[in-house]
């Protein structure tokens, strides 16, 4: 049985959620929950060559009819991107009234109205576009691999005011509306040739500008996180950041996740509670999920499990073991305050 969102009236708008997993079963049902709390109506997720639980958790979670599981078959543009072409065909994706393209390690906070997408849409009611820079959010100190939800474990982010000039990545909601935009991208829609006006928004109404429109990906100074948003956990803890490299970049079929990224995204300069303390919504809709299908909630704990010996058997690793150290000396991480999850 699906649960509805927070408001499940029917002049919801339908919002369809896509994305891309591979070995992220330890924190599907979290993200899931989250997502449908806010009014996600659909979600579609692609996976490809899995070693985890995560496609029997999408399996049963379909099975549920909480989301659509595909399996992707990758091209040279890589998973990411190949993912995103397929999902063109996909029903949920052709009826949905908006489209929003987001990764498993992204959750929105929407701080808009009862903090739903109907209410941050009826906010922003002319707007076709509504875009979410990222805040980025450091590893907490956090080692291990815990089972509790991601947003309540990893409280440091990044400065909500950025210093001057400071640009900021962004994801974007948009009005499946083919006479404006073309095709989804990752991170925001790719526009129509020869396109109407086009209202394209901030989350508290700030505009795009029009010169920006055609390649915009980030956003500088003024970003918006009063109305919402997006917590971006790139790195989660040391051992998710070592299982996220084993695994590669979902963006380059080729790429590789070095000591580059990791001080890119450990960003723990400020503590944000805000998410941690409203996902109490979310936590109910994980339980309702589990206690519905206990072939779920076994693949979950399987999932954490194998997260755990995956990273324990890349720390046996010489080359990994020198790599820490060089994550220990370069981040300025205070070991005394180095927590186990």
């Amino acid at each position: 049985m699906a649960y509805s969102g927070l408001r499940g009236a029917s002049d919801a708008p339908k919002v369809t959620v896509v994305t891309t997993m591979k070995d992220e079963g330890a924190y599907i049902p979290d993200w899931v929950a989250h997502y449908k709390t806010l009014g996600a109506t659909d979600i579609v997720v692609f996976t490809n060559d899995v070693n985890d639980q995560t496609d029997h958790i999408l399996r049963r979670l379909t099975a549920m009819g909480e989301v659509h599981h595909r399996f992707n078959r990758v091209m040279r543009r890589g998973p990411h991107k190949s993912a995103l072409m397929w999902a063109e065909y996909e029903p949920a994706v052709r009826d949905a009234d908006w489209l929003l393209v987001v990764d498993v390690d992204e959750y929105l906070q929407i701080k808009t109205g009862d903090g739903t997408f109907q209410a941050l849409i009826e906010a922003n009611a002319t707007a076709d576009a509504i875009s979410f820079p990222w805040r980025i959010f450091g590893n907490a100190g956090i080692q291990g691999i815990a089972r509790d939800p991601v947003p309540k474990l990893f409280t440091r982010a990044q400065p909500a005011v950025g210093a001057p000039g400071e640009h900021r990545f962004f994801k974007t909601l948009h009005r499946n509306d083919r006479t404006k935009f073309a095709r989804m991208g990752v991170h925001r829609p790719f526009l129509a040739e020869d396109h109407p006006p086009i209202n394209w928004v901030l989350p508290d109404g700030t505009p795009i500008l029009q010169d920006d429109m055609p390649g915009a990906l980030f956003v500088r100074d003024h970003y918006g996180y009063e109305a919402a948003q997006l917590n971006h956990y790139a790195l989660r803890s040391v051992d998710a950041f070592l299982n996220k490299k084993a695994r590669g970049r979902a963006n380059h079929q080729n790429g590789t996740i070095e000591l580059g990224y990791w001080q890119k995204f450990n960003k723990n300069h400020e503590e944000d509670t805000s998410l941690a303390e409203n996902f109490f919504a979310a936590d109910a809709y994980r339980e309702r999920m589990f206690a519905d299908d206990p072939l779920l909630r076994r693949g979950f704990e399987k999932s954490v499990v194998w997260a755990r010996r995956s990273a324990r058997a890349a720390r046996r690793d010489p080359e990994i073991q020198k790599f820490l150290a060089t994550l220990t000396e370069d981040t300025g991480q205070e070991q005394a305050n180095t927590k186990v999850a």
